[in-house]
Order: C-alpha cells, then sequence, then structure tokens
C-alpha cells in the first residue's frame, strides 16, 4: 500500500541547479545571440520587470549556478514539484506517492503539461534529463544514487514514473524538487547533443512554464505569455529581466519606475517604504534560509586550537547585537537557535544554542591559549548583511584578546575557498567565515547533511554525529525520525564548529500597481507567475 503525498513539501530553488552542488558554482561562458532591444513598457499593457545582477549566458534549466540565473529560468521552466514548509506545490507533477518502506516514489506527471511547441511533456523528458546529468558530471549523480548504490527508474506509462531506491533516503523528495525537465524531442532523445548546441540561447527554445522567450537582447530577455499554458493564462502578458545591478543602482531604478520590485535588506529603508504606502507595497516571505558563521577545521590557526578555543569564540558572540547592526529589525531577520530552520519539521523549538556570556568566554580565551590568536575571516561581499556581521564579530572578538583580519571576497572567489577541502593551498587561508543554507523547507534536512556529514566539505564534524545524521536519513518512521533530529541539533551545537547566526525573511517592495508577490514562498523568486498581476 502507497501513501499519498498529495501536497508535503519542496524548496527547489535549486540555487545550484538539477545537478549541482552550492550556490557559487561557476556557470558555462559561450556566446549567445543578440537581438534588437525592445523592452519598453507600453501604456495599457501589463509588463512585469525584474532587474538581474548580471545577464546569464545561457538559460539551460539544469544548470542553475546563481540566484540570478534561477529567477530567469523561474517563468520559462518549471520543476516537477516545490518543496514548502506546509507541504508539496505541484508542477509539471500532479501526484507523489511513496511506499510505506520509503524505496518506491511514484511520480504523476500532469496530463495538461505541455511545451511551449505544443509537445507533452512525459517521463522521457525526465529520463532524458537524468541521462544528461550523468554525462555532463562523467558519473552517478544524486538522481541516480544513493548510499553508493544505483537508483532503478522504470517508465510506466509516458506520464508515469517509478523511481526504486536501493536504500531509505529521506532526503529524496528534495532531490527530485529540484529536477527540472528538458525537452528531449529538442534533442531527439540524445542528450550528448545538448552541449554543442545553442538552444538555450535561443528564442527557439521550447519552454514548459508559463511563458517563452520572445527576445534576448544584449542585456535583457524578455518572455511573452503563452496562451496554452496548463495551469492557466497569466495575468502579465510580458516578463522583462533587465541586467541592472545591484545597491544602490537597483534601487534608483525602482524609485525611478524602470524595475517593478526589489528586495529590501536594511531597517532604514524598511520604514522607509513601509511609511510610503501610497506609493509601494511591502511582502514578506520566510526565507528558510540559515545564515552561520563556520570555523575552519584546517585553518592555519583554528587547526591549532582545542574545543575549549571554541567555545570562547561562541561564548563571545552577543547574536542581539550582530543582528541589530546588520539588519535592524525582527522583520528581516530573527536569532536562529539550531542548525535547521522554523521551516522545516524536524526542527526543534527547544535547541538551546548557545548563550552569549562575555566573561566565560575570556577564561576559555585565557585557559585554551586562544588569548593573542590572529584569525582570518572570510565573508561573501556580494551578499546583503554579510559585511555589517564581519564588522561586529570582529569588535566582539576583540573583547577576549583576539585580533579578526577580516577579507571580503565577491562570489567567484568566496565558494571555491570557503568549500576548499580538498585544495591544500586554498583550504588553510582561512580560520572562520559567514555562510548561509537556503531553500530549508520541507519534511528533511535539505542541505544540512552535506555538512554534518561532512560530505560537502570538511565542517569538522565527529563520526559520532555524522553517523547519527546517515542513521536518520535512513529511518522511515517519523517519531524516531524526529527524536534522532533532536539529538543531531544538540549534539553538533555541542561540538563548536558552526554557529547559527539567524533566520532571514525576504522583504519585497514593489510598485503601487504590483500585486501577488508573496502567492508563492519559495525563494529565489518567482515559482509561481499566476498569482502577479500588474494594473
Amino acid at each position: 500500500m502507497k501513501r499519498k503525498i498529495l501536497a508535503i513539501f519542496l524548496a527547489s530553488v535549486m540555487a545550484v541547479g538539477m545537478l549541482a552542488g552550492c550556490s557559487g558554482g561557476t556557470e558555462q561562458k559561450t556566446e549567445e545571440p543578440v537581438k534588437e532591444e525592445n523592452v519598453e513598457k507600453e501604456s495599457g499593457d501589463s509588463t512585469f520587470t525584474i532587474a538581474m545582477g548580471y545577464k546569464p549566458q545561457s538559460l539551460q534549466p539544469s544548470a542553475q549556478s546563481s540566484d540570478d540565473l534561477v529567477s530567469a529560468i523561474r517563468p520559462i521552466y518549471e520543476p516537477l514539484f516545490a518543496e514548502t514548509k506546509d507541504g508539496l506545490e505541484y508542477y509539471l507533477a500532479d501526484k507523489l506517492e511513496i511506499s510505506d518502506d520509503g524505496l518506491t516514489y511514484t511520480v504523476h506527471i500532469n496530463d495538461k503539461a505541455t511545451w511551449s511547441d505544443g509537445e507533452p511533456v512525459t517521463v522521457d523528458d525526465i529520463l532524458f534529463t537524468i541521462n544528461y546529468g550523468v554525462l555532463a558530471y562523467g558519473g552517478p549523480t544524486s538522481f541516480t544514487m544513493v548510499n553508493r548504490e544505483e537508483v532503478t527508474f522504470n517508465k510506466v506509462d509516458d506520464k508515469t514514473l517509478e523511481i526504486v531506491l536501493p536504500t531509505v533516503y529521506d532526503n529524496y523528495v528534495r532531490t527530485l524538487s529540484q529536477f527540472y525537465p528538458m525537452p528531449s524531442h529538442a534533442f531527439d532523445n540524445d542528450p550528448s547533443k545538448i552541449d554543442n548546441s545553442d538552444y538555450f540561447k535561443t528564442t527557439d527554445m521550447a519552454t514548459s512554464g508559463a511563458y517563452k522567450v520572445s527576445e534576448i537582447n544584449e542585456d535583457s530577455f524578455v518572455y511573452t505569455a503563452r496562451d496554452d499554458y496548463y495551469r492557466g493564462t497569466p495575468s502579465v502578458k510580458t516578463v522583462v529581466m533587465k541586467t541592472i545591478g545591484s545597491g544602490s543602482t537597483k534601487q534608483i531604478e525602482f524609485e525611478n519606475g524602470s524595475i517593478d520590485y526589489m528586495r529590501v535588506t536594511s531597517a532604514e529603508d524598511l520604514k522607509k517604504y513601509k511609511a510610503a504606502s501610497d506609493k509601494y507595497n511591502m511582502y514578506s516571505v520566510s526565507e528558510a534560509r540559515l545564515n552561520y558563521l563556520q570555523l575552519n577545521p584546517n585553518g592555519a590557526v583554528m587547526s591549532t586550537l582545542s574545543e575549549d578555543a571554541r567555545k570562547a569564540i561562541f561564548l563571545a558572540l552577543n547574536k542581539d547585537d550582530i543582528i541589530q547592526f546588520a539588519w535592524g529589525s525582527d522583520e528581516l531577520a530573527v536569532p536562529a537557535n539550531s542548525l535547521l530552520t522554523p521551516d522545516q519539521s524536524i526542527y526543534n523549538k527547544d535547541c538551546k544554542g548557545y548563550e552569549y556570556n562575555l566573561e566565560e568566554a575570556k577564561k576559555l580565551a585565557e585557559s585554551s591559549g586562544l588569548k593573542g590568536k590572529t584569525l582570518t575571516y572570510i565573508y561573501n561581499a556580494d551578499r546583503a548583511n554579510m559585511e555589517a556581521v564581519a564588522t561586529v564579530v570582529q569588535q566582539q572578538l576583540a573583547e577576549i584578546g583576539v585580533t579578526v583580519n577580516v577579507e571580503g571576497c565577491d562570489t567567484a572567489t568566496f565558494f571555491p575557498r570557503f568549500f576548499a577541502s580538498k585544495d591544500k593551498e586554498q583550504v588553510t587561508t582561512w580560520d572562520l567565515g559567514t555562510n548561509g543554507w537556503d531553500s530549508q523547507r520541507g519534511l528533511n534536512c535539505g542541505q544540512a547533511i552535506s555538512y554534518l556529514t561532512n560530505r560537502l566539505c570538511d565542517c569538522g564534524y565527529s563520526d559520532e554525529v555524522s553517523g547519527l545524521a546517515t542513521k536518520a536519513m535512513g529511518t522511515v518512521d517519523a517519531a524516531e525520525k524526529q527524536a534522532l533530529w533532536n539529538e543531531i541539533q544538540d549534539k553538533a551545537l555541542a561540538e563548536c564548529w558552526e554557529y547559527p547566526l539567524t533566520y532571514t525573511n525576504y522583504v519585497m517592495v514593489s510598485q503601487k500597481n504590483v500585486t501577488g508577490l508573496d502567492g508563492s514562498t519559495v525563494i529565489p523568486e518567482f515559482i509561481d507567475y499566476l498569482s502577479i498581476k500588474v494594473d
């Protein structure tokens, strides 16, 4: 007997794409066609204009290596379903069934789902995309292998796929939620043809989402609503993805009316736009993101320090002061107590986290030999609020006699350095740093498993913590799984490697004539365009 999961979770941001690992991946660089630009809004049309920090080279849906690329793909390509705090949001699939033993997953594709060229979306598109992943990455992927054993795929019919796992793997729903099928018929069902093709750089590409590509310009994409979209006809007829940049440039463009919305990341701007409610609308959804401070077990200095030294660092941090300085409002961020988020069902609200204790921190810094040391701190300068966090951490650790040298890195250099466990030169170049786990929603642990088992990189966790996490991933019984994750959350913090800083909200401000931006809680935005209206 199978239990139906007609609406049980997603988070699909896939901020790393169908087969990628972390949100700082390298995007494929290739030439793109350039068309004469024609993206000006005309009086009376319903055009929704979005700012991009940069223009992606390709719109290939299986290569989502940045938030900008994810946002650019959202209107034109769709996942099977998306995880949310409350259940699954279905898109190309309309049903997922999981057997009682947790081994068999049956995915049914919506009978009405079609590509923009009229061809139906089928199981062949799923299998084609899976096979492309194996080719592109030179071996098994998270879709095709679980615990070093092969996954079996059985085509039941054109709209039904049976997936049989070799062992129970609690994160497989998350894996499926990050899956964006590509049109197999466009490549004669031969995945080897994709990489040598310009298919995803032309307006001829077949799309599965609410829009099709009508223009590819030097600094923008223009999408037109599909009349045959299986979920209904979008109210917004044209979506323009326009290269603006970030920071003050984006804000100027927004206030000039050149773009329709932007994210708000400071208390000052939050107050400003809320006060102008006659001109703007405000929206807030949980980002399901944990921002955290990582101590590097391989750092030149950190690798020489004891657990007491690590504990001294964490006890010296005043989380409330960090949040007040960096975010300035609990509408933007709240203190985190666990390495999981409240958007995950296995999150334990009673996990104690770390309590600020400066006097105890000073004693431990003295006794452990931490006092007088100089640590190198790295952060992603392209992410909002991280520079301010680094400034406060630097000041707070100075109070226990620790000097912190802060280095801001752009995205392209930060991630290879932060996750450099196997790079013997880079791995020793920093001692502590800040990062974030995003899309932490649903009934599973999400990205946390890659850290707690030291799979993505060496995060320092013991065999005990890694073993418990692995056991929890193979557990079907809900009560047993929750008990294990409660234990893991406590034990992981006790080892003092990762300090949970904040849970953030994704706050947006839009022009007054724009509504419905909170129609879906999945970030990066917007996975569902049907709720958006531009009057």
